[in-house]
């Protein structure tokens, strides 16, 4: 239960709580315009929400998972929200944190399980299209300055990734 009660103030501190309506999902053959729509982008690198993570990850991705999963599962996810807990996942899988593989999985399974609403494709779309990192990110120990950028070119590569991996499993699901 304290588990729970973690993952849910992450999603929190993520913005996936969402005062808002839900999505209407009574058109979803109408495209969904992109370019009218202006998402903020992390700034501050999440390091104390994965480092208390992975505080709370045992080594059981499945009940981890299946926890994270169910706890959220109410959870009005929205454009924003999606490219946060995206961003999160992808800052971890860049600078190869403990916990980078079970909150990919996660975090991926979470929103797939969402892709109906348009204000998540929307915002996948945005992120294949649009995604720019901002994050301040430099090489650790890189006196020479040689590699700076090449972590925001990794966060921008995953991002744009990320999205199409996702946008992929839609389409291919409802073509069946």
């Amino acid at each position: 239960m304290k588990l729970l009660l973690r993952f849910s103030a992450v999603l929190v501190a993520a913005g996936c709580f969402s005062q808002a309506q839900p999505a209407r999902i009574d058109a979803p053959n109408r495209a969904i315009p992109t370019t009218a729509v202006s998402y903020q982008v992390l700034t501050d690198v999440p390091v104390e929400i994965l480092d208390e993570l992975a505080s709370n990850y045992t080594g059981d991705l499945e009940q981890w998972r299946g926890e994270w999963i169910q706890s959220n599962s109410t959870t009005m996810l929205d454009g924003q929200s999606t490219i946060r807990l995206l961003e999160i996942a992808c800052y971890a899988d860049v600078m190869c944190h403990p916990i980078e593989y079970p909150l990919r999985v996660v975090t991926h399974d979470f929103i797939r399980e969402r892709l109906e609403l348009p204000e998540v494709r929307s915002s996948l779309e945005w992120i294949r299209s649009s995604y720019n990192s901002g994050l301040p990110l430099k090489e650790p120990a890189d006196a020479t300055g040689d590699f700076d950028g090449m972590l925001v070119e990794s966060m921008n590569f995953r991002m744009r990734e990320y999205a199409n991996q996702l946008l992929k499993s839609s389409d291919s699901t409802s073509v069946n």
